[in-house]
């Protein structure tokens, strides 16, 4: 099944807030504090924002795998569209959880990656591939 264009926007849009979030921890924003880790911080400790800025690399990654799983190339190593589909599912699901309801709210973009790389990789990954008509 291809990518629906509107699908694709929708996911550009969460990876961008999904980036957002990230970067505005790395550099301490204000906006972030009730946005991430919990809420629970008024100032992000360095460790945080060293562990954000390395989220900041794998959301990059995924955002250019999942690029390029669009426009049809193949994707090395194999099992990354699953892995970026695992890690989408278990930060909608651990943002879902979060004791701060502005964290909560981060879950939807998460989801809807994750369900972006399952239209676009895992479930077609499980599906063989047309050999001509018969």
């Amino acid at each position: 099944m291809k990518t629906p264009n509107w699908l694709k926007v929708l996911v550009a849009i969460a990876t961008l807030w999904n980036l957002f979030v990230v970067i505005s921890v790395v550099f301490n924003s204000s906006f972030v504090l009730s946005r991430a880790a919990g809420g629970q911080f008024t100032s992000f400790p360095v460790g945080i924002r060293v562990t954000y800025l390395g989220t900041t690399m794998i959301l990059i990654l995924q955002a250019v795998t999942l690029v390029q799983m669009w426009q049809g190339y193949a994707i090395k190593p194999t099992w990354l569209p699953k892995a970026f589909f695992l890690m989408s599912v278990v930060s909608a699901f651990v943002n879902l959880l979060s004791r701060s309801q502005n964290e909560r709210w981060n879950g939807f973009p998460a989801a809807l990656v994750a369900y972006a790389f399952w239209i676009a990789g895992v479930r077609r990954a499980g599906i063989p591939p047309q050999t001509g008509s018969r």
